[in-house]
Protein backbone atom coordinates (compact mmCIF):
# COMPACT_ATOMS: atom_id res chain seq x y z
CA UNK A 1 0.00 0.00 0.00
CA UNK A 2 2.88 2.37 0.80
CA UNK A 3 4.35 1.71 -2.65
CA UNK A 4 1.03 2.58 -4.28
CA UNK A 5 0.73 5.80 -2.28
CA UNK A 6 4.30 6.80 -3.19
CA UNK A 7 3.75 6.21 -6.91
CA UNK A 8 0.45 8.08 -6.78
CA UNK A 9 2.08 11.00 -4.97
CA UNK A 10 5.02 11.23 -7.38
CA UNK A 11 2.79 11.19 -10.46
CA UNK A 12 0.36 13.76 -9.09
CA UNK A 13 3.30 15.92 -8.02
CA UNK A 14 4.68 15.78 -11.57
CA UNK A 15 1.31 16.99 -12.85
CA UNK A 16 1.01 19.76 -10.26
CA UNK A 17 4.52 21.02 -10.97
CA UNK A 18 3.44 21.55 -14.57
CA UNK A 19 0.22 23.33 -13.53
CA UNK A 20 0.05 24.68 -9.99
CA UNK A 21 -3.45 26.00 -10.60
CA UNK A 22 -4.99 22.52 -10.53
CA UNK A 23 -7.43 22.23 -7.66
CA UNK A 24 -9.97 19.70 -8.88
CA UNK A 25 -11.28 16.59 -7.18
CA UNK A 26 -10.78 13.68 -9.54
CA UNK A 27 -13.41 11.06 -10.12
CA UNK A 28 -12.72 7.38 -10.73
CA UNK A 29 -12.55 6.05 -14.24
CA UNK A 30 -13.37 2.96 -16.19
CA UNK A 31 -10.97 0.09 -15.66
CA UNK A 32 -8.31 -0.26 -18.31
CA UNK A 33 -8.77 -2.97 -20.94
CA UNK A 34 -6.35 -5.87 -20.90
CA UNK A 35 -4.52 -7.57 -23.70
CA UNK A 36 -7.30 -9.31 -25.59
CA UNK A 37 -9.51 -8.92 -22.54
CA UNK A 38 -12.63 -11.08 -22.27
CA UNK A 39 -15.20 -8.43 -23.15
CA UNK A 40 -18.53 -8.85 -24.96
CA UNK A 41 -18.38 -8.30 -28.70
CA UNK A 42 -20.87 -5.45 -28.69
CA UNK A 43 -20.52 -1.94 -30.13
CA UNK A 44 -19.51 0.64 -27.55
CA UNK A 45 -17.79 3.99 -27.31
CA UNK A 46 -14.06 3.26 -26.88
CA UNK A 47 -12.25 4.56 -23.82
CA UNK A 48 -10.81 7.74 -25.27
CA UNK A 49 -7.68 7.67 -23.12
CA UNK A 50 -6.14 5.30 -25.71
CA UNK A 51 -2.85 4.69 -23.88
CA UNK A 52 -3.91 1.67 -21.86
CA UNK A 53 -1.91 -1.35 -20.71
CA UNK A 54 -3.69 -4.40 -19.33
CA UNK A 55 -5.95 -3.98 -16.33
CA UNK A 56 -5.19 -5.01 -12.79
CA UNK A 57 -8.00 -6.67 -10.85
CA UNK A 58 -10.50 -4.42 -9.11
CA UNK A 59 -10.20 -3.51 -5.46
CA UNK A 60 -11.51 -6.00 -2.90
CA UNK A 61 -12.41 -4.81 0.60
CA UNK A 62 -11.67 -6.76 3.76
CA UNK A 63 -14.74 -7.37 5.93
CA UNK A 64 -15.42 -4.49 8.28
CA UNK A 65 -13.22 -1.95 6.46
CA UNK A 66 -14.67 1.21 4.82
CA UNK A 67 -15.18 0.99 1.07
CA UNK A 68 -14.35 4.40 -0.48
CA UNK A 69 -15.76 3.30 -3.84
CA UNK A 70 -19.16 2.12 -2.59
CA UNK A 71 -20.92 5.40 -3.35
CA UNK A 72 -19.27 5.60 -6.75
CA UNK A 73 -20.25 2.05 -7.66
CA UNK A 74 -23.79 2.77 -6.51
CA UNK A 75 -23.85 5.86 -8.72
CA UNK A 76 -22.57 3.79 -11.66
CA UNK A 77 -25.36 1.29 -11.05
CA UNK A 78 -27.83 4.16 -11.29
CA UNK A 79 -26.44 5.21 -14.69
CA UNK A 80 -23.61 7.69 -13.96
CA UNK A 81 -20.15 6.19 -14.45
CA UNK A 82 -17.37 8.63 -13.54
CA UNK A 83 -13.91 8.32 -15.11
CA UNK A 84 -10.49 9.82 -14.44
CA UNK A 85 -6.95 8.95 -15.48
CA UNK A 86 -3.49 10.39 -14.92
CA UNK A 87 -0.76 9.33 -17.36
CA UNK A 88 2.85 10.48 -16.98
CA UNK A 89 5.69 9.52 -19.34
CA UNK A 90 9.36 10.34 -18.93
CA UNK A 91 11.91 9.71 -21.69
CA UNK A 92 15.66 10.34 -22.00
CA UNK A 93 17.69 10.02 -25.19
CA UNK A 94 21.25 9.08 -24.30
CA UNK A 95 22.76 9.10 -27.77
CA UNK A 96 21.97 9.70 -31.42
CA UNK A 97 19.10 11.65 -32.96
CA UNK A 98 19.34 15.39 -33.48
CA UNK A 99 20.12 15.88 -29.79
CA UNK A 100 20.34 14.23 -26.40
CA UNK A 101 18.21 15.16 -23.42
CA UNK A 102 15.04 14.31 -21.57
CA UNK A 103 11.44 15.44 -21.27
CA UNK A 104 8.42 14.62 -19.15
CA UNK A 105 4.92 14.70 -20.57
CA UNK A 106 1.52 13.72 -19.30
CA UNK A 107 -2.21 14.05 -19.34
CA UNK A 108 -5.00 14.18 -16.79
CA UNK A 109 -8.53 13.51 -18.02
CA UNK A 110 -11.85 13.32 -16.24
CA UNK A 111 -15.28 12.53 -17.61
CA UNK A 112 -18.47 10.51 -17.34
CA UNK A 113 -20.67 8.05 -19.20
CA UNK A 114 -24.36 8.72 -18.65
CA UNK A 115 -26.71 5.79 -19.23
CA UNK A 116 -29.84 7.63 -20.37
CA UNK A 117 -31.81 4.38 -20.37
CA UNK A 118 -31.42 4.18 -16.59
CA UNK A 119 -31.60 7.94 -15.99
CA UNK A 120 -34.58 8.98 -18.12
CA UNK A 121 -35.82 5.77 -19.72
CA UNK A 122 -34.66 6.31 -23.33
CA UNK A 123 -33.78 2.80 -24.48
CA UNK A 124 -30.27 2.21 -25.81
CA UNK A 125 -29.05 5.80 -25.46
CA UNK A 126 -26.15 7.31 -23.55
CA UNK A 127 -24.05 10.45 -23.38
CA UNK A 128 -20.27 10.68 -22.96
CA UNK A 129 -17.93 13.56 -22.18
CA UNK A 130 -14.29 13.99 -21.20
CA UNK A 131 -12.21 17.03 -20.23
CA UNK A 132 -8.42 16.93 -20.69
CA UNK A 133 -5.35 18.67 -19.34
CA UNK A 134 -2.09 18.01 -21.18
CA UNK A 135 1.27 19.10 -19.80
CA UNK A 136 4.92 18.90 -20.73
CA UNK A 137 6.42 18.37 -24.16
CA UNK A 138 7.45 15.30 -26.12
CA UNK A 139 11.01 14.07 -26.62
CA UNK A 140 10.58 13.77 -30.39
CA UNK A 141 9.18 17.33 -30.48
CA UNK A 142 11.94 19.00 -28.44
CA UNK A 143 15.02 16.78 -28.60
CA UNK A 144 15.23 13.96 -31.15
CA UNK A 145 13.17 15.29 -34.08
CA UNK A 146 11.94 11.84 -35.14
CA UNK A 147 8.66 10.94 -36.82
CA UNK A 148 8.24 7.98 -34.41
CA UNK A 149 7.33 9.27 -30.95
CA UNK A 150 9.03 8.08 -27.80
CA UNK A 151 5.99 9.06 -25.69
CA UNK A 152 2.54 8.20 -26.99
CA UNK A 153 0.63 10.53 -24.67
CA UNK A 154 2.02 13.66 -26.32
CA UNK A 155 -1.00 14.74 -28.33
CA UNK A 156 -1.41 18.45 -27.78
CA UNK A 157 1.33 21.02 -27.17
CA UNK A 158 -1.25 23.46 -25.81
CA UNK A 159 -1.65 23.07 -22.02
CA UNK A 160 -5.12 24.64 -21.61
CA UNK A 161 -8.00 22.61 -20.18
CA UNK A 162 -9.77 21.13 -23.18
CA UNK A 163 -13.21 19.65 -23.72
CA UNK A 164 -12.68 16.65 -25.98
CA UNK A 165 -15.20 13.84 -26.15
CA UNK A 166 -18.77 15.26 -26.08
CA UNK A 167 -21.12 12.84 -27.80
CA UNK A 168 -24.53 11.16 -27.85
CA UNK A 169 -24.77 7.42 -28.51
CA UNK A 170 -27.78 5.43 -29.66
CA UNK A 171 -28.02 1.66 -30.10
CA UNK A 172 -30.63 0.30 -32.53
CA UNK A 173 -31.76 -2.96 -34.13
CA UNK A 174 -31.39 -5.05 -30.96
CA UNK A 175 -28.08 -3.28 -30.25
CA UNK A 176 -26.53 -4.47 -33.51
CA UNK A 177 -26.26 -0.91 -34.82
CA UNK A 178 -24.34 1.63 -32.73
CA UNK A 179 -24.49 5.31 -33.75
CA UNK A 180 -22.39 8.02 -32.07
CA UNK A 181 -22.57 11.71 -32.95
CA UNK A 182 -20.92 14.80 -31.50
CA UNK A 183 -17.38 15.94 -30.80
CA UNK A 184 -15.33 12.82 -31.46
CA UNK A 185 -11.82 11.58 -32.14
CA UNK A 186 -11.51 9.30 -35.18
CA UNK A 187 -8.62 7.39 -33.59
CA UNK A 188 -10.90 6.18 -30.77
CA UNK A 189 -12.67 3.86 -33.24
CA UNK A 190 -10.40 2.78 -36.10
CA UNK A 191 -7.14 0.86 -36.54
CA UNK A 192 -7.02 -0.14 -32.86
CA UNK A 193 -5.89 -3.45 -31.37
CA UNK A 194 -6.24 -4.46 -27.70
CA UNK A 195 -2.59 -5.54 -27.52
CA UNK A 196 -1.00 -2.47 -29.11
CA UNK A 197 -1.25 -0.08 -26.16
CA UNK A 198 1.06 -1.96 -23.80
CA UNK A 199 3.96 0.29 -24.83
CA UNK A 200 5.21 3.82 -24.18
CA UNK A 201 6.26 4.65 -27.73
CA UNK A 202 3.78 6.21 -30.13
CA UNK A 203 4.36 3.73 -32.95
CA UNK A 204 1.34 1.53 -32.18
CA UNK A 205 -0.88 3.21 -29.57
CA UNK A 206 -3.72 3.94 -29.83
CA UNK A 207 -3.37 3.59 -33.64
CA UNK A 208 -0.33 3.05 -35.88
CA UNK A 209 1.74 6.24 -36.14
CA UNK A 210 1.24 6.47 -39.89
CA UNK A 211 -2.56 6.49 -39.51
CA UNK A 212 -2.34 8.99 -36.67
CA UNK A 213 -0.24 11.43 -38.68
CA UNK A 214 -1.16 11.05 -42.34
CA UNK A 215 -4.86 10.19 -42.59
CA UNK A 216 -6.66 13.35 -41.52
CA UNK A 217 -7.93 11.56 -38.41
CA UNK A 218 -8.84 13.69 -35.40
CA UNK A 219 -7.07 12.68 -32.19
CA UNK A 220 -8.46 13.34 -28.73
CA UNK A 221 -8.34 15.74 -26.99
CA UNK A 222 -8.57 17.71 -30.26
CA UNK A 223 -12.02 16.39 -31.13
CA UNK A 224 -13.99 17.56 -34.17
CA UNK A 225 -17.57 17.06 -35.31
CA UNK A 226 -18.17 13.47 -36.26
CA UNK A 227 -20.75 10.78 -36.95
CA UNK A 228 -19.74 7.16 -36.42
CA UNK A 229 -21.74 4.01 -37.22
CA UNK A 230 -20.88 0.43 -36.37
CA UNK A 231 -23.02 -2.52 -37.45
CA UNK A 232 -22.48 -6.00 -36.01
CA UNK A 233 -23.03 -8.26 -39.02
CA UNK A 234 -22.55 -11.50 -37.03
CA UNK A 235 -21.75 -12.22 -33.37
CA UNK A 236 -18.04 -11.86 -34.20
CA UNK A 237 -17.86 -9.51 -37.20
CA UNK A 238 -18.71 -5.87 -37.79
CA UNK A 239 -18.41 -3.10 -40.34
CA UNK A 240 -17.80 0.48 -39.28
CA UNK A 241 -17.70 3.85 -41.01
CA UNK A 242 -18.28 7.52 -40.33
CA UNK A 243 -17.70 11.12 -41.39
CA UNK A 244 -15.33 13.36 -39.42
CA UNK A 245 -14.56 17.04 -39.75
CA UNK A 246 -10.91 18.02 -40.28
CA UNK A 247 -10.26 21.24 -38.35
CA UNK A 248 -6.66 22.05 -37.32
CA UNK A 249 -7.80 24.99 -35.18
CA UNK A 250 -9.25 22.75 -32.46
CA UNK A 251 -5.83 21.79 -31.02
CA UNK A 252 -5.10 25.29 -29.73
CA UNK A 253 -8.62 25.92 -28.41
CA UNK A 254 -10.34 24.96 -25.17
CA UNK A 255 -12.69 22.72 -27.14
CA UNK A 256 -15.74 24.92 -26.57
CA UNK A 257 -15.72 26.53 -30.01
CA UNK A 258 -18.02 24.28 -32.01
CA UNK A 259 -17.76 26.40 -35.17
CA UNK A 260 -16.85 24.78 -38.49
CA UNK A 261 -15.58 28.05 -40.00
CA UNK A 262 -11.97 26.81 -40.11
CA UNK A 263 -12.70 23.29 -41.32
CA UNK A 264 -10.51 22.16 -44.20
CA UNK A 265 -12.41 19.04 -45.24
CA UNK A 266 -13.69 15.70 -43.99
CA UNK A 267 -12.26 12.23 -43.42
CA UNK A 268 -14.25 9.09 -44.17
CA UNK A 269 -12.83 5.89 -42.61
CA UNK A 270 -14.06 2.36 -43.28
CA UNK A 271 -13.21 -0.79 -41.34
CA UNK A 272 -14.25 -4.43 -41.33
CA UNK A 273 -13.40 -6.47 -38.25
CA UNK A 274 -13.50 -10.08 -37.13
CA UNK A 275 -12.95 -10.51 -33.41
CA UNK A 276 -13.22 -13.19 -30.75
CA UNK A 277 -12.43 -11.48 -27.42
CA UNK A 278 -9.70 -13.27 -25.54
CA UNK A 279 -8.59 -15.05 -28.72
CA UNK A 280 -7.93 -12.90 -31.78
CA UNK A 281 -8.71 -9.73 -33.75
CA UNK A 282 -8.45 -9.02 -37.46
CA UNK A 283 -9.10 -5.56 -38.91
CA UNK A 284 -9.02 -4.40 -42.52
CA UNK A 285 -9.60 -0.74 -43.20
CA UNK A 286 -8.94 2.34 -45.23
CA UNK A 287 -9.59 6.06 -45.32
CA UNK A 288 -9.98 9.01 -47.62
CA UNK A 289 -9.59 12.63 -46.54
CA UNK A 290 -10.54 15.67 -48.59
CA UNK A 291 -8.53 18.13 -46.46
CA UNK A 292 -5.55 19.82 -48.10
CA UNK A 293 -2.08 19.13 -46.70
CA UNK A 294 1.50 20.28 -47.27
CA UNK A 295 3.85 18.97 -49.94
CA UNK A 296 6.97 17.63 -48.19
CA UNK A 297 9.39 18.83 -50.90
CA UNK A 298 8.12 21.75 -53.01
CA UNK A 299 7.45 25.33 -51.95
CA UNK A 300 4.77 27.53 -53.51
CA UNK A 301 7.24 28.56 -56.24
CA UNK A 302 7.78 24.93 -57.25
CA UNK A 303 11.35 24.82 -55.91
CA UNK A 304 13.00 22.77 -53.18
CA UNK A 305 11.62 23.82 -49.80
CA UNK A 306 14.78 22.57 -48.09
CA UNK A 307 17.15 24.51 -50.34
CA UNK A 308 15.20 27.73 -50.93
CA UNK A 309 12.85 27.93 -47.96
CA UNK A 310 9.51 29.65 -48.31
CA UNK A 311 6.08 28.12 -47.71
CA UNK A 312 5.25 24.52 -48.46
CA UNK A 313 2.99 24.01 -51.45
CA UNK A 314 -0.55 22.96 -50.61
CA UNK A 315 -1.69 19.63 -51.96
CA UNK A 316 -5.40 19.65 -52.74
CA UNK A 317 -5.70 16.02 -53.79
CA UNK A 318 -7.34 13.51 -51.45
CA UNK A 319 -5.24 11.64 -48.90
CA UNK A 320 -5.81 7.89 -49.08
CA UNK A 321 -4.50 4.84 -47.29
CA UNK A 322 -5.25 1.25 -46.31
CA UNK A 323 -4.27 -1.01 -43.40
CA UNK A 324 -4.35 -4.60 -42.20
CA UNK A 325 -3.97 -5.33 -38.47
CA UNK A 326 -4.33 -8.40 -36.31
CA UNK A 327 -3.48 -9.97 -32.97
CA UNK A 328 -3.87 -13.44 -31.52
CA UNK A 329 -3.33 -15.29 -28.24
CA UNK A 330 -0.97 -18.16 -29.05
CA UNK A 331 -0.47 -19.62 -25.56
CA UNK A 332 -2.26 -20.02 -22.23
CA UNK A 333 -1.20 -22.25 -19.33
CA UNK A 334 -4.84 -23.28 -18.91
CA UNK A 335 -8.18 -22.75 -20.61
CA UNK A 336 -9.45 -20.39 -17.88
CA UNK A 337 -6.16 -18.65 -17.17
CA UNK A 338 -5.76 -14.90 -17.71
CA UNK A 339 -2.06 -15.45 -18.28
CA UNK A 340 -1.27 -15.57 -22.00
CA UNK A 341 1.14 -14.84 -24.79
CA UNK A 342 -0.28 -12.62 -27.53
CA UNK A 343 1.31 -11.58 -30.82
CA UNK A 344 0.27 -8.70 -33.09
CA UNK A 345 1.25 -7.28 -36.44
CA UNK A 346 0.11 -5.21 -39.35
CA UNK A 347 0.90 -2.92 -42.24
CA UNK A 348 -0.24 0.60 -43.20
CA UNK A 349 0.18 1.77 -46.78
CA UNK A 350 -0.28 5.34 -48.04
CA UNK A 351 -1.75 5.57 -51.54
CA UNK A 352 -0.21 8.95 -52.43
CA UNK A 353 3.31 10.36 -52.23
CA UNK A 354 2.94 13.78 -50.63
CA UNK A 355 3.70 12.45 -47.15
CA UNK A 356 6.62 11.97 -44.75
CA UNK A 357 6.23 8.19 -44.60
CA UNK A 358 4.73 5.86 -47.21
CA UNK A 359 4.65 2.58 -45.24
CA UNK A 360 4.68 1.24 -41.72
CA UNK A 361 5.12 -2.41 -40.79
CA UNK A 362 4.52 -3.22 -37.12
CA UNK A 363 4.77 -6.33 -34.99
CA UNK A 364 5.19 -7.33 -31.39
CA UNK A 365 4.52 -9.72 -28.56
CA UNK A 366 3.01 -9.26 -25.07
CA UNK A 367 3.37 -11.84 -22.31
CA UNK A 368 0.73 -11.32 -19.61
CA UNK A 369 1.52 -13.01 -16.30
CA UNK A 370 5.23 -13.79 -16.78
CA UNK A 371 5.12 -15.54 -13.41
CA UNK A 372 2.24 -17.26 -11.65
CA UNK A 373 2.86 -14.94 -8.69
CA UNK A 374 2.50 -11.88 -10.99
CA UNK A 375 -0.50 -12.83 -13.19
CA UNK A 376 -1.29 -9.25 -14.27
CA UNK A 377 2.21 -7.95 -15.04
CA UNK A 378 3.31 -7.80 -18.67
CA UNK A 379 6.49 -8.06 -20.69
CA UNK A 380 6.22 -6.41 -24.10
CA UNK A 381 8.37 -6.10 -27.20
CA UNK A 382 7.37 -4.11 -30.28
CA UNK A 383 9.06 -3.32 -33.60
CA UNK A 384 8.08 -0.94 -36.38
CA UNK A 385 9.63 -0.32 -39.78
CA UNK A 386 8.92 3.08 -41.34
CA UNK A 387 9.72 3.81 -44.98
CA UNK A 388 10.27 7.47 -45.86
CA UNK A 389 8.90 8.85 -49.10
CA UNK A 390 11.36 9.96 -51.77
CA UNK A 391 10.16 13.54 -51.37
CA UNK A 392 10.80 13.60 -47.63
CA UNK A 393 14.25 12.04 -48.05
CA UNK A 394 15.14 14.71 -50.62
CA UNK A 395 13.75 17.50 -48.43
CA UNK A 396 15.86 16.40 -45.44
CA UNK A 397 18.96 16.11 -47.65
CA UNK A 398 18.49 19.62 -49.06
CA UNK A 399 17.75 21.09 -45.62
CA UNK A 400 20.91 19.50 -44.20
CA UNK A 401 23.04 20.84 -47.04
CA UNK A 402 21.65 24.35 -46.53
CA UNK A 403 22.56 24.12 -42.82
CA UNK A 404 26.15 23.18 -43.69
CA UNK A 405 25.93 19.43 -43.35
CA UNK A 406 25.91 16.55 -45.80
CA UNK A 407 24.47 13.09 -46.32
CA UNK A 408 21.00 11.59 -46.75
CA UNK A 409 18.79 9.79 -44.26
CA UNK A 410 18.42 6.07 -44.76
CA UNK A 411 14.79 5.72 -45.91
CA UNK A 412 14.29 2.59 -43.77
CA UNK A 413 13.79 3.47 -40.10
CA UNK A 414 13.32 0.90 -37.31
CA UNK A 415 11.84 1.61 -33.88
CA UNK A 416 12.07 -1.02 -31.11
CA UNK A 417 10.82 -1.14 -27.51
CA UNK A 418 11.22 -3.61 -24.65
CA UNK A 419 9.29 -3.01 -21.42
CA UNK A 420 7.97 -4.47 -18.20
CA UNK A 421 4.48 -3.49 -17.02
CA UNK A 422 4.40 -3.72 -13.22
CA UNK A 423 0.79 -3.74 -11.99
CA UNK A 424 1.50 -2.37 -8.53
CA UNK A 425 -2.10 -2.42 -7.32
CA UNK A 426 -5.58 -2.01 -8.81
CA UNK A 427 -5.46 0.98 -11.15
CA UNK A 428 -1.71 1.69 -10.81
CA UNK A 429 0.77 0.60 -13.49
CA UNK A 430 4.49 1.40 -13.68
CA UNK A 431 6.27 0.56 -16.95
CA UNK A 432 10.05 1.04 -17.29
CA UNK A 433 11.15 0.66 -20.90
CA UNK A 434 14.07 0.93 -23.28
CA UNK A 435 13.74 2.02 -26.90
CA UNK A 436 16.23 1.74 -29.77
CA UNK A 437 15.76 3.63 -33.05
CA UNK A 438 17.85 2.60 -36.08
CA UNK A 439 18.37 5.11 -38.93
CA UNK A 440 16.32 7.84 -37.22
CA UNK A 441 14.85 10.58 -39.37
CA UNK A 442 14.78 14.23 -38.35
CA UNK A 443 11.49 15.28 -39.94
CA UNK A 444 10.53 17.19 -36.80
CA UNK A 445 13.79 19.18 -36.86
CA UNK A 446 14.85 19.45 -40.51
CA UNK A 447 16.97 22.64 -40.19
CA UNK A 448 20.08 20.94 -38.85
CA UNK A 449 23.45 19.93 -40.24
CA UNK A 450 23.30 16.71 -38.20
CA UNK A 451 22.75 13.37 -39.91
CA UNK A 452 21.17 11.50 -36.96
CA UNK A 453 22.80 8.34 -35.64
CA UNK A 454 21.03 5.45 -33.92
CA UNK A 455 19.21 6.39 -30.71
CA UNK A 456 19.05 4.73 -27.29
CA UNK A 457 16.14 5.96 -25.14
CA UNK A 458 15.15 5.07 -21.57
CA UNK A 459 11.59 5.70 -20.44
CA UNK A 460 9.24 5.38 -17.49
CA UNK A 461 5.48 5.28 -17.94
CA UNK A 462 3.20 5.66 -14.90
CA UNK A 463 -0.58 5.31 -15.25
CA UNK A 464 -3.16 5.83 -12.54
CA UNK A 465 -6.69 4.76 -13.32
CA UNK A 466 -8.88 6.01 -10.51
CA UNK A 467 -11.81 3.79 -11.48
CA UNK A 468 -9.65 0.68 -11.15
CA UNK A 469 -8.56 1.86 -7.70
CA UNK A 470 -12.17 2.06 -6.56
CA UNK A 471 -13.45 -1.11 -8.21
CA UNK A 472 -15.30 0.52 -11.11
CA UNK A 473 -15.47 -0.85 -14.62
CA UNK A 474 -17.12 0.52 -17.72
CA UNK A 475 -19.92 -1.30 -19.53
CA UNK A 476 -18.51 -4.10 -21.60
CA UNK A 477 -15.05 -3.63 -20.20
CA UNK A 478 -14.35 -0.17 -21.54
CA UNK A 479 -12.66 -0.95 -24.80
Amino acid sequence: MKTTINILAVSILGFLIQDTTLAATVSPSASLPGALADTPDTPKVPNDTQEQPAATPTVSQEPGTPDPGAALRKLAGQGVLLRANLINQYARNTRGGVGQGHTNVGQFNVGADLNLDKLIGTHGSSFHFTVYKDYGSGLSHDVTGTFPKQQNIYKNEFPAWHLGLFAFEQKLLDDRLDVVAGRLGTTAYYAKLPTNCQFQNGDNCGVPRLVNSESGYSLLPSATWGLNMRYRTTPHTYIETGVYEVNPSTAASNGLDFSTAESTGVTVPLEWGWTKPGNFDLKVGGYISTASHSDPYYNTAGRSLGSFGGTARKVNEDRKGVYLLGDKVVWRPGADSKRNLAVFGGVVQQLEDEEIMKQQFLSGVVLTGPMASRPHDTIGFSASLFNLTDKETAFLRDSRAKAGGHGSNDPHEYSLELNYGWHVSPGVIVMPNVQYIINPDNSGMPKTAILPKNMLVYGLNVQINFGGMFGLSSPGGGD
